[in-house]
């Protein structure tokens, strides 16, 4: 828990940093849904691999670009609610609700002539989700952190409307077990994610 309190701190103080130093700032609302999936490599376990189950995801964004090369970086702070689709994975996942905080490198590929129109996009970035509730299921119990890593592309349209499509690797268990069970669970959730934002 320290080591992802040091990383979201570092990576939000880099962000913002970054931000201050460029030209343009801007600021706006985002919204979304989410397509969870959980992979599970412990077969000895109850748990299971589920597959892609609608969510949603709604919040703010802030945006900070350097000009002529088009580079800059993106953070957004998001209420989320992701589900999974087999038995024991949805009652771990019953009604998960997360503060998502996504911070992305991007790229605006600029375009002649349409350029202002529309504005072709790349991001990458970690992905830092903070579990607004846990659930336990027998000796099976969910994390209250996850951490991931986004790759996406998008378009800009009217310099003020940003969307974007990106997957989410996850990088840590989302779950552990509880008790005296001593055997390791490998369970990690990746997801899909359709966000449109729009910039003031």
């Amino acid at each position: 828990m320290k080591t992802f309190k040091k990383t979201l701190l570092v990576a939000l103080v880099a962000i913002f940093s970054f931000g201050y130093a460029s030209a343009d700032f801007r600021w706006g609302i985002k919204a979304g849904m989410n397509f969870s999936k959980l992979n599970v490599k412990n077969v000895s376990s109850s748990l299971s691999d589920a597959g892609n189950r609608t969510g949603w995801e709604a919040g703010l964004m802030a945006e900070f670009t350097i000009p002529i090369v088009n580079i800059g970086a993106d953070a957004s702070i998001l209420y989320s609610r992701q589900n999974l689709d087999n038995e024991i994975a949805n009652e771990l996942y019953k009604n998960k609700d997360f503060i998502d905080i996504p911070v992305n490198l991007k790229w605006k590929i600029g375009l002649p002539i349409v350029g202002k129109i529309i504005t072709p996009m790349i991001y990458t970035g970690p992905d830092f989700l903070i579990a607004l509730n846990k659930h336990t299921i027998g000796n099976i119990e969910s994390k209250s952190c996850e951490v991931g890593w986004n790759v996406g592309i998008g378009v800009e349209l009217l310099s003020h409307v940003q969307i974007t499509g990106g997957y989410c690797f996850g990088l840590n268990n989302v779950a552990k077990y509880t008790g005296i069970e001593t055997q390791d669970l490998k369970a990690k959730k990746n997801y899909w994610s359709v966000t449109a934002a729009y910039l003031f």
